[in-house]
């Protein structure tokens, strides 16, 4: 395989385990718990900066770039930084956006945050560096520095070091989701108002699985940026939030298998696909297309296989939490009538 094909499969397989860690975390927040993060986009875009400003080192002023909390971390803190920053911001923001007791309220609050934090991002030149991002970022064990490229068997050490990430990624994940935690908030997905008359606080609830998604989230970006070694607002807006969250719908909601097949579909196949499509109008036009097929996607998903290509499982639980065995009741007859 020549090497340009070689680095193609690079950033398809990078792409898709960044890919995979950011549907998990949607999934997570969304299809289990019923928290609509429509601000799912900042925590990824949190996390790569931060991941870059901590390995960038402290901003001098005099370079071409300005940031602020510059360090020079080691793998892996700038990546474990990362998850923190983003577990600090999704307790910040979810302190307010989950006010609301009406979901759609919160999703409304949460989209709100987005389009402001972005704003805020191109408008502050001496905080993020405005419109133009950041640029050399160095790459983890990469003895050339920042300003030579990698080499073909380093890009290829990435792709290990990205999906043993998403291994260790899925641990927590699985533990979560199986956990009697995991059924709690499956309960709080689909009746918020009976587990709030047992007791349970679902305000508080919510926040933490928020939190757990939006590290998991922060993660996905540090682990993408220090791959490509810049970052840019203009790759982080709101509507990308909305293909994790088509990724989810199409995959199967509550399904973490299905969720990643979702990723690889949405966010693998079909930005793929658009890049092959002839030259019509302006350069913004396939983008747009790109756009209009996901909507397309969903609505045909929500109304012929709402529960996505691989539905959640379903669970039934008797007596000492063993499955129960649910026999059919015969209808009665009329002499037993």
């Amino acid at each position: 395989m020549s090497a340009a094909y070689q680095n193609y499969a690079i950033t398809l397989l990078v792409f898709f385990g960044v890919n995979t860690i950011g549907v998990w975390a949607m999934n997570l927040q969304y299809a289990y718990a019923g928290v609509l993060n429509f601000a799912f986009i900042l925590f990824q875009a949190a996390g790569a900066y931060f991941a870059g400003v901590l390995t960038l080192g402290p901003s001098t002023g005099s370079s071409f770039q300005r940031y602020v909390l510059g360090a020079s971390f080691p793998f892996p803190l700038s990546w474990l930084a990362a998850a923190g920053v983003g577990a600090v911001l999704a307790i910040v923001i979810g302190s307010f956006a989950m006010r609301p007791v009406r979901r759609d309220f919160q999703a409304m609050v949460f989209l709100v945050v987005s389009i402001i934090a972005y704003d805020l991002v191109v408008s502050q030149p001496g905080w993020f560096n405005g419109q133009q991002g950041l640029a050399f970022v160095p790459h983890p064990f990469h003895s050339g520095g920042p300003f030579a490229p990698p080499t073909l068997g380093y890009n290829w050490f990435y792709v290990g070091l990205t999906w043993g990430t998403v291994l260790l990624t899925y641990v927590p994940i699985h533990l979560i989701t199986s956990s009697p935690w995991g059924r709690r908030l499956r309960a709080m997905r689909e009746n918020p108002e009976a587990l709030q008359a047992l007791g349970v606080n679902v305000k508080a609830e919510s926040l933490k699985v928020f939190m757990i998604g939006g590290a998991f989230a922060a993660l996905s970006g540090a682990i993408l940026v220090q791959f490509l070694g810049a970052w840019s607002p203009g790759a982080w807006e709101t509507p990308e939030t909305f293909l994790y969250l088509a990724a989810v719908i199409v995959g199967g909601p509550g399904n973490n298998l299905g969720v990643m097949i979702g990723a690889a579909l949405v966010l693998g196949v079909f930005n793929e696909v658009v890049r092959y499509l002839p030259n019509i109008g302006d350069a913004s036009t396939a983008e747009a297309i790109q756009f209009m097929c996901i909507g397309l996607f969903i609505l045909l998903f929500l109304y012929f296989r709402p529960r996505g290509l691989v539905p959640e499982r379903r669970r039934r639980f008797g007596a000492a939490g063993r499955p129960a065995v649910v026999a059919a009741v015969p209808e009665p007859t009329d002499a037993a009538s």
